[in-house]
């Protein structure tokens, strides 16, 4: 004959669950002055507690025998689920750990090639040595975007930041690089000082990584009443600042990402003939995941990185 147990749904509200802890000394100890002296309260009060569980779960469960006391059936099948039921609820309030040496995580970093020239060559390192089961991940930035750290595509966006950052994210300013022109080392320009006409004299490429995606280099110069002349647009920094090395193409470009490549491209770098202001280079992540430990530790790893990019001027 099949024996069919229904399980009826209990309603949490109605028990006080802290209950349970003392249930789970008693049917350890199967003595209630025991018990009291473990939780460290009166036996009288004991006695009250064992009262209400056996009210809670219909059961007498210690029965007393001549050299104490005895679980009932019922306890007996209780002692296992009471003790994986407390292991999960400590493990709930447990502070969370986490073990570089041996974690496996996926980190997402949404960004432009500026960081994997600039950044990512100290970060790697870091994260290699530390880290050595992890992936790294890159994730295409759109132009000024945190849609894919606001969607979960990528844990971090690294980069200029937008005008507008959205309240649910936060920022953590890195460190500055300032503009500098790049042109061919046999470019009439390359190897003296030269005046804003010179610059605008001459086609420019530039990176642009968005439709209708503005400048700041432009934006400097249209206040000085000045226009340039764009003759090729690349959403990419090293495929961009490359194409230019057999041209008269002029490419303005942030410092620290032209210095890397200037042999590979048969390049120099100048001084620009007027003032930009330096861009600052941010991380940028969801609040939800500041507290996140494994996350918190690649950030730091990403700080650190960008610490030596900026001690290394």
């Amino acid at each position: 004959m099949a024996i069919i147990l229904i399980m009826q749904q209990v309603n949490l509200n109605n028990i006080d669950l802290n209950l349970l802890v003392a249930l789970d000394v008693l049917l350890d100890e199967c003595h209630v002055t025991k018990s009291a002296d473990r939780l460290d309260i009166s036996q009288p009060a004991m006695s009250r507690t064992l009262a209400r569980l056996r009210k809670t779960f219909d059961d007498p469960l210690l029965v007393r025998v001549p050299n104490g006391y005895e679980r009932t059936a019922r306890a007996e099948d209780l002692i296992e689920p009471l003790k994986e039921a407390l292991d999960q609820v400590r493990q709930t309030f447990a502070k969370p750990s986490f073990d570089p040496s041996t974690a496996t995580d996926v980190f997402r970093i949404s960004t432009l090639d500026y960081a994997e020239v600039v950044v990512l060559p100290t970060f790697m390192d870091l994260v290699t040595r530390k880290a050595p089961y992890s992936q790294i991940e890159i994730v295409r930035r759109g132009f000024f975007s945190l849609d894919e750290v606001l969607d979960g595509r990528a844990d971090i966006s690294f980069g200029v930041i937008p005008s507008s950052v959205p309240k649910h994210c936060v920022v953590q300013p890195l460190f500055e690089d300032s503009y500098v022109c790049v042109m061919r080392k046999n470019h009439p320009l390359a190897k003296t000082e030269f005046t804003m006409d010179e610059y605008l004299e001459y086609p420019h490429s530039i990176v642009q990584t968005g439709v209708g995606s503005g400048s700041h280099v432009d934006d400097v110069l249209r206040r000085s009443g000045c226009n340039r002349r764009i003759a090729k647009c690349s959403p990419y920094f090293i495929g961009s600042l490359l194409s230019i090395g057999n041209t008269d193409l002029i490419e303005t470009l942030p410092k620290r990402m032209v210095e890397p490549l200037l042999r590979a491209g048969n390049l120099v770098m100048r001084d620009l003939p007027f003032p930009v202001e330096p861009v600052t280079l941010s991380q940028i992540w969801h609040a939800r995941n500041s507290n996140n430990i494994s996350h918190r530790w690649f950030r730091h790893q990403i700080s650190l990185a960008a610490q030596s990019v900026s001690d290394n001027r």
